[in-house]
C-alpha cells in the first residue's frame, strides 16, 4: 500500500513535539504544505487527537502489546496515530487505519515494527468488534475508578498520573474527571472586542462574512468562534483590528484586575501582548505604559499586534523580569502575568501535559516568586501589583503571594469587591473556560 503523505506529515509533527519543539510552529508549517482543505483538517485532527488521547492510547498499547521491550518513540507515535484513526475518527475505515499505520511504520523505522504494529491494531480491532461504541467495548481494559482512581483518571482521561493525583486531592474524583474531560475537548476561539466597538455589531458583521460568533458566558465583550487554522486567524485579525485573541476567563480576570489602574504602568512579562492591549485601554492614552519581556522574538509579535490595533505601549524593553532595568519605585501599576506550568490551558496545548514533570511546579513557583519580588520593588507607595497565571497549582498562585506578603509588611491585598475578594481562580470544570488565576496587591503608603 502506498503511504498517505498526510499521515507521514502527522508523524513528523508528533516527533517534533516529542523533541520539545514548538507544536504550533511545526503544525503550521505542515499545514502550509497542503493545498486541500480536507487534508489540512485531517492532519490537524490526527496530530491534536493523538496528543490529547496519548495517555489512553498508551494504556491500550501496553495492554495489547506482547513485547516486553519499551516501544521506541517513533513506533509509539505510529501506534497512537493508528489508534486515533480506529477509535477517534469515525470516517476512517478500519482497514485503512491499520494498513496505513503498517506502511508508516515501515517508512519511519524499517521492516521490523510492521508485524508488531499490524498485530496490535488488529487485536484492538477484534476487541472492539461490532460494538456501537468502540470505547465502551474497551472500558473493561481500563483501571476501576473505585479501586485505582488515579490510574483510571490517567489512562481513561489521558493525563499524567502525578498531575491527576494532585488535582484529585484538591478537587475530588468527580471534578477532576470533569476537568480532564474538558481538557480533551477542542476549545473555541475566544476573542475580546475592544471598545468602542459593539460586540453585537461585530458578531453580525462576522456572520455576514460567514463566521459564526456567539457571545461568551463570562464576560460581555467576549465572542466565541469556531477554532481556525492560525493562517486563517491571522487574516481574520487583520480584517478586524477591534479583536484580540483572549480566553473569556482571562477577559473576566482583566476586568477585575484593571479596574482603577493608574500610570506609569509596567507589563513585566508582556508578550504576546493581549493583556498589554487591555492595560493600555484601561489606562487611557495619556499615561505611560512600558512593556518588557525576555524574548525579543515574542516582543516583535507584541509590536505587530500593537500596530494592528493602533494602540500599545509607549516603550518596549527586552529584559529579564528578574533583573528589570528600572529604578525602584518607578511605577504605579505593575502587571505580572508570569511564565508558569500552564496547567489551566492544557485544552489549548495538549502537548503541554506530556512535557510537564512533577518537579516542574516547584521550579516554576521559584521563578514566579523571583519575578514577584522584583515587581514589588518597582512599585511606588500606593502602587498596585496585578498578578496572574494560567496555572491551577497553588504553589504558583496563592503560595507565591503569601511568600511576598510575609516578606514585605508594606504589601497588602487590594480587594476588587466590597466583600473583600482580592484573588480568584477560574476553573475549567466550573466555568467551562481556560483555567486562570488573578490577584491584586498594593504597596501601602501615600502616593507621591
Amino acid at each position: 500500500m502506498i503511504l498517505d503523505p498526510v499521515r507521514r506529515l502527522a508523524w513528523d509533527v508528533l516527533q517534533r513535539a516529542e523533541q520539545d519543539e514548538n507544536l504550533d510552529a511545526a503544525l503550521d508549517a505542515a499545514l502550509a504544505s497542503l493545498q486541500d482543505e480536507r487534508d489540512r483538517r485531517f492532519l490537524a485532527e490526527l496530530v491534536k487527537g493523538a496528543l490529547r488521547w496519548r495517555g489512553r492510547y498508551d494504556h491500550l498499547i501496553q495492554r495489547f502489546s506482547r513485547r516486553d521491550a519499551v516501544t521506541p518513540p517513533e513506533v509509539a507515535d505510529v501506534l497512537r496515530l493508528g489508534l486515533h484513526q480506529l477509535l477517534g475518527m469515525d470516517r476512517v475505515p478500519d482497514h485503512a487505519a491499520v494498513h496505513q499505520s503498517v506502511a508508516l511504520a515501515r517508512d519511519v523505522a524499517g521492516p521490523w515494527p510492521a508485524p508488531f504494529v499490524n498485530g496490535l491494531l488488529q487485536s484492538v480491532r477484534r476487541a472492539v468488534g461490532d460494538a456501537p461504541s468502540p470505547l465502551d467495548a474497551l472500558r473493561p481494559l481500563f483501571p476501576d475508578p473505585a479501586r485505582d482512581p488515579d490510574g483510571w483518571l490517567a489512562a481513561w482521561w489521558s493525563h499524567p498520573r502525578w498531575l491527576v493525583a494532585r488535582w484529585r486531592a484538591r478537587y475530588g474524583l468527580e471534578a477532576t474527571a470533569e476537568l480532564c474531560r474538558r481538557n480533551n475537548l477542542p476549545p473555541p476561539l475566544a476573542v475580546h472586542v475592544l471598545a468602542p466597538a459593539d460586540p453585537h455589531e461585530v458578531a453580525a458583521r462576522l456572520a455576514a462574512a460567514g463566521r459564526h460568533a456567539r457571545p461568551g458566558e463570562l464576560y460581555p465583550r467576549a465572542l466565541l468562534l469556531e477554532s481556525e487554522e492560525r493562517a486563517a486567524l491571522a487574516a481574520l485579525l487583520q480584517e478586524r483590528p477591534e479583536l484580540i485573541v483572549q480566553d473569556e476567563a482571562v477577559q473576566a480576570a482583566c476586568d477585575l484586575l484593571l479596574d482603577g489602574v493608574a500610570g506609569p504602568a509596567l507589563d513585566l512579562c508582556a508578550a504576546p501582548g493581549g493583556k498589554t492591549a487591555r492595560l493600555r485601554a484601561a489606562l487611557g492614552a495619556g499615561e505611560l505604559l512600558v512593556a518588557a519581556d525576555l524574548s525579543a522574538r515574542r516582543l516583535r509579535k507584541l509590536l505587530a499586534a500593537a500596530k494592528r490595533i493602533d494602540a500599545g505601549p509607549d516603550l518596549v524593553v527586552s529584559a529579564d523580569g528578574r533583573a528589570a532595568p528600572f529604578r525602584a519605585g518607578s511605577f504605579a501599576t505593575v502587571l505580572l502575568d508570569g511564565p508558569c506550568t500552564g496547567t489551566g490551558v492544557l485544552r489549548r496545548h495538549p502537548e503541554g501535559r506530556w512535557r510537564l514533570r512533577p518537579e516542574s511546579v516547584a521550579g516554576s513557583a521559584d521563578r514566579l516568586t523571583e519575578l514577584a519580588r522584583q515587581a514589588v520593588g518597582l512599585l511606588r507607595p500606593g502602587g498596585r501589583l496585578l498578578y496572574a497565571t494560567c496555572s491551577l497549582e497553588p504553589e504558583e498562585n496563592e503560595d507565591v503571594l503569601h511568600t511576598i506578603l510575609a516578606a514585605d509588611p508594606s504589601l497588602a491585598p487590594c480587594p476588587w469587591h466590597a466583600n473583600g475578594e482580592w484573588a480568584r481562580t477560574w476553573l475549567p470544570q466550573r466555568e467551562g473556560a481556560d483555567g486562570f488565576f488573578a490577584a491584586r496587591l498594593y504597596r501601602q503608603g501615600e502616593a507621591s
